[in-house]
């Protein structure tokens, strides 16, 4: 299992406070899963995992940002990249909502390969 360092999930969080606005927070685990509610960080990493709180980044505010709302929606390249390092079925609820059929597509596969059977 690959262990992600502070500033890798500091990307992946910005990459989900894109995707939710509305989220002030979320809550990493040190294997790359970010979470929006703690306990499921907490459940995730266990007894013995760390579970790294993150707040939303203050930018500045421009005239330009006010006027393209969709600036920091990730692309959808970034987001099929963002799912294909999730290894939990809960990860993956901040890529639902996308309504990008590549986005869609790179769900659903994700959560054909975390539900398969292991033989």
């Amino acid at each position: 299992m690959k262990t992600f360092s502070e500033d890798e999930l500091k990307d992946l969080a910005n990459k989900i406070f894109a995707q939710y606005p509305d989220a002030n927070q979320v809550f990493a685990t040190v294997d790359g899963n970010i979470f929006l509610e703690r306990n499921r960080a907490d459940i995730h990493a266990g007894a013995k995992g760390r579970v790294l709180v993150i707040d939303r980044p203050i930018a500045e505010v421009s005239d330009d940002s006010k006027k393209d709302k969709n600036s920091t929606k990730l692309s959808a390249e970034d987001s099929i990249k963002a799912i294909a390092l999730v290894e939990t079925i809960e990860a993956l609820e901040p890529f639902r909502a996308d309504k990008r059929a590549t986005v869609i597509k790179a769900v659903e596969d994700k959560i054909a390969e975390l539900t398969k059977p292991t033989e």
